[in-house]
C-alpha cells in the first residue's frame, strides 16, 4: 500500500477536483441572461459567486461521499479499489439524489422543508455527477498527460455550462416580443469578465481559506487554554471567527449607512432656498421649518408647479397646487410626524381641494416627480399632494423600516379619514394614493389580511402602485393562486394586477374604465421578483418556459444562490434613467405614468393636452437635473470648479445627444419650467 496517498490527501485530491469541476460548470452557466442586461463587472461578481459557491458545496459534500466510500470493505486495498468504490458510491448518490428530487416536484405552495429537501436531492446529484468525472480522472493520477486531461475536463465542463447559457440567450431573444426596453443596454466582454471572475473567485476562496485558518488557530488557542485537542474546539473556533466577521460586516454596514444618511439629509445648492409659496411646506406659515427638510423633501417641495406654468401647458386657467411633506427630521416619532403633516394639511386647507393625493415615497423619501406633476397639470393645479418620510436611505437599506413606516402611514390615513368624515359628503375631495417601490410595500401593509375591502374601507377613490416589491403580502393575497402564464382579469373587486405593462395596455377600454386600484409592474422589473427564498428554491417566474410570465427570461435555469445574486445585480441595473428621456422597462415607469394617472384617477384632458404635458414633464426633468449638477459644480472650490463644470457639460451632451457649451447650460438652467 506504499503507493497509496493518505486518506486526507486522497480525499482532498478527488473532492477538490469534484468541486473544481462543479464550480467550472456553474461558472459557465452563470453567463445566462436574467431580467436585466449586465456588463462585465456585474458578470464577474456573479461568476465569482457561482464558482466559489459551487466549489465549496462540491468539495465539502463529495468529501462526505468519499468518507463513506472509504469505509466500505476492500476500498483501502488498492488505488483501483478506491476508484471503483468511489465510482459506485457516486453513482448511487446520483441515482438517489435524482430520485429524491423527482419525488418532490416543484409546487407553488411548497413549504420551506420540502423545497430544501428537493434542493438537497438536486445538489447531491450534481455533486455525484461531477464526482464520477473526478473518479475517472483519478484513474490516471500520476500518469503522463494527467494534468492536461484534468485541465481539458475542467474547460470542457465550463464550455458545456457556457453553451447552455448561450442557448438560454438565444431562447430569450427568440421569445423577446414583450415590448421590454432598457434605458441602458449592457454587454459582457467575455475575456474581461472571465478574468475578473477568476479574481473574484480567488478572493472568495481566499476568504474561505483565511476563515478556516483562523478557525484552526482559535481552536488550538482554546485547547491550550482549557485543555483537550484542537479538533474538539473547532466548532467553538468557527463560532468566534464568524462572530468577528459578523461584527466587522456590521461595522462596515453602519459606516455605509452613516455616509448615505449624510447624503440623504444634505443640502443641495439648487434646492437651498425655502419656497416663497404659502401652499407649500417650508414656505410662509409652514409648521415644519425648511431647515428640517431632507434632500428628497427639499427637491419635491421646491419643484412645485406654479399657475403660469400649468396654464402655459394646459391652455386653461390654473391655481396654485398644494404640496405638504413631513420629513424624517421633522420629528422623532411616527406619531409626531403624522401629527405635523396633518397640521400642514389643515393649515393649507388641502382637503378643501377637489383632489387630494397621498404619495407613499421610496426608501430615500423620493416622490415620483412625473406622477405628482402629472396630477398638478391634469387638475389645473386644483389639487393637494402629501408625503411622509420614513427613511433617507435607498430602499434596499430601508427594509427594516417597513413596519414603522406602515404604522406611520396608518396613523396618517386614520387622521385624514377622520377629517373627511367630519365634512359634508358633497364637499369631500377625491382621495387618491400613489406608491412606488418600497412605498408600495409600506402603504399596502396597511391592508394585509383585509383583501380589497381594506382600501375601500379607508375611502380611497383610487390608487396606483408601481413596482410593488415581492415581499408585499397584500399583493400576494390579492393575486391568490392564479397562474403566471395567463393574462389576469380584473379582480378582486375593482383591482387589477397586471403581470406586465403589456397586460395593462392590452386590457379592453371598457374594462380599463372599471379599474380603481392598479398594481402596475414591468415584466422585467426585478423589484417584484426579488426575494430571499430564491437562495434555496426556484421562484415561480422561472418555472417551465411555457409557464413563465412576460418579461421573465426564457431558457434560463435556476441556480441555487447564484440566481439570487444575479437578480440582486439586476436590481442595481434596473433604474438608470436618462433625464428627459422617458423609457419603459426595469424599474422605470415614467413613460406610462402620465396616461395611467389620467385614466385611473379619471382626469379630463385632450390628446393634445396630454402631448404637451408629457413634453413639459420631460423638459422639467432635464432642466432640474442640470440645475442640480451645475449648482453643485459652481459650489466646488475654485481649483476643482472647471473640472466639475466640464463633467456637467459632458453629461448634458450625452443626455441630449448634441454638444453643449457653458452658455447653453446657463440658458437651460435659467429657462422657465
Amino acid at each position: 500500500m506504499s503507493d497509496l496517498p493518505t486518506n486526507g490527501r486522497f480525499e482532498l485530491d478527488v473532492s477538490g477536483r469534484t468541486g473544481g469541476l462543479l464550480g467550472a460548470f456553474v461558472n459557465g452557466l452563470s453567463f445566462q441572461p436574467n431580467l436585466i442586461s449586465r456588463g462585465s463587472q456585474g458578470q464577474a461578481i456573479i461568476s465569482g459567486i457561482a464558482a466559489s459557491t459551487a466549489f465549496g458545496w462540491g468539495s465539502a459534500s463529495h468529501s462526505f461521499l468519499r468518507s463513506v466510500a472509504n469505509r466500505i470493505p476492500g476500498a483501502q486495498t488498492s488505488r483501483t479499489g478506491r476508484v471503483v468504490t468511489g465510482l459506485a458510491v457516486d453513482a448511487a448518490a446520483l441515482i438517489g439524489g435524482a430520485a429524491l428530487a423527482r419525488t418532490l416536484p416543484d409546487r407553488a405552495d411548497d413549504p420551506p422543508a420540502r423545497a430544501l429537501a428537493r434542493l438537497a436531492g438536486e445538489a447531491t446529484a450534481a455533486t455525484a455527477a461531477a464526482g464520477l468525472l473526478a473518479d475517472l480522472l483519478e484513474i490516471r493520477r500520476g500518469k503522463k498527460w494527467n494534468r492536461v486531461g484534468t485541465l481539458a475536463a475542467t474547460l470542457g465542463v465550463w464550455g458545456a455550462g457556457y453553451a447552455l447559457a448561450r442557448r438560454a440567450e438565444s431562447v430569450r431573444v427568440a421569445g423577446a416580443g414583450e415590448g421590454m426596453r432598457e434605458d441602458v443596454v449592457r454587454e459582457v466582454d467575455l475575456p474581461r469578465a472571465t478574468a475578473a471572475g477568476v479574481g473574484v473567485t480567488a478572493a472568495l476562496l481566499g476568504l474561505s481559506w483565511a476563515e478556516s485558518r483562523a478557525t484552526g488557530l482559535t481552536a488550538r488557542a482554546a485547547a491550550a487554554a482549557i485543555g483537550g485537542e484542537p479538533d474538539d474546539h473547532r466548532t467553538l473556533g468557527r463560532g468566534i471567527v464568524w462572530a468577528g466577521l459578523s461584527a466587522a460586516g456590521w461595522y462596515g454596514l453602519t459606516q455605509i449607512n452613516a455616509k448615505l444618511t449624510v447624503a440623504g439629509t444634505g443640502l443641495e445648492p439648487a434646492h437651498s432656498a425655502a419656497p416663497a409659496i404659502p401652499e407649500v411646506t417650508g414656505g410662509p406659515g409652514s409648521v415644519i421649518p425648511w431647515e428640517a427638510q431632507t434632500r428628497e423633501s427639499r427637491r419635491w417641495l421646491s419643484m412645485a408647479l406654479t399657475p403660469p406654468v400649468i396654464e402655459d401647458v394646459m391652455g386653461e386657467p390654473a391655481v396654485q397646487p398644494i404640496r405638504v411633506y413631513a420629513s424624517l427630521d421633522s420629528a422623532d416619532t411616527p406619531e409626531e410626524r403624522a401629527a405635523l403633516l396633518l397640521a400642514e394639511i389643515d393649515r393649507t386647507e388641502a382637503l378643501r381641494r377637489p383632489v387630494f393625493v397621498l404619495f407613499s415615497p421610496t426608501g430615500s423619501g423620493y416622490i415620483n416627480y412625473v406622477a405628482s406633476e402629472a396630477v398638478e397639470f391634469l387638475t389645473r393645479g386644483n389639487c393637494a399632494s402629501a408625503g411622509i418620510q420614513y427613511s433617507v436611505l435607498p430602499s434596499a437599506l430601508s427594509l427594516s423600516k417597513v413596519e414603522m413606516a406602515a404604522q406611520q402611514t396608518r396613523i396618517l390615513v386614520n387622521g385624514i379619514v377622520q377629517r373627511l368624515l367630519a365634512m359634508p359628503a358633497a364637499d369631500r375631495p377625491k382621495f387618491y394614493l400613489f406608491g412606488e417601490s418600497l412605498g408600495c410595500h409600506v402603504s399596502q401593509d396597511m391592508f394585509v389580511g383585509q383583501g380589497i375591502s381594506g382600501v375601500e374601507g379607508v375611502a380611497l377613490d383610487a390608487a396606483i402602485w408601481i413596482g410593488t416589491p415581492a415581499a408585499s403580502d397584500w399583493r400576494l393575497q390579492l393575486w391568490g393562486r392564479r397562474p403566471l402564464h395567463v393574462p389576469p382579469g380584473i379582480g378582486p373587486g375593482d383591482a387589477y394586477l397586471p403581470r406586465s405593462i403589456g397586460d395593462w395596455v392590452d386590457l379592453p377600454e371598457d374594462q380599463k374604465e372599471r379599474v380603481r386600484y392598479l398594481l402596475l409592474q414591468n415584466g422585467n422589473d426585478p423589484v417584484p421578483k426579488f426575494y430571499v427564498p430564491m437562495l434555496w428554491r426556484r421562484p415561480p417566474w422561472l418555472g417551465p418556459d411555457e409557464m413563465r410570465p412576460p418579461g421573465a427570461p426564457r431558457g434560463t435555469y435556476w441556480i441555487p444562490v447564484t440566481t439570487f445574486f444575479t437578480t440582486f445585480v439586476d436590481l442595481q441595473n434596473s433604474l438608470v434613467p436618462t433625464p428627459g428621456v422617458f423609457a419603459e422597462g426595469g424599474h422605470d415607469y415614467r413613460l406610462v405614468i402620465p396616461d395611467t394617472v389620467r385614466r385611473v384617477f379619471a382626469f379630463e384632458a385632450t390628446d393634445q393636452q396630454m402631448e404637451r404635458v408629457e413634453e413639459a414633464l420631460r423638459r422639467r426633468e432635464l432642466v432640474w437635473e442640470v440645475r442640480r449638477r451645475w449648482a453643485a459644480a459652481a459650489a466646488k472650490p475654485a481649483e476643482e470648479r472647471a473640472t466639475a463644470r466640464d463633467g456637467v457639460l459632458a453629461k448634458v451632451a450625452e443626455w441630449t445627444g448634441s454638444p453643449v457649451d457653458e452658455a447653453g447650460v446657463e440658458a437651460l438652467v435659467t429657462s422657465a419650467v
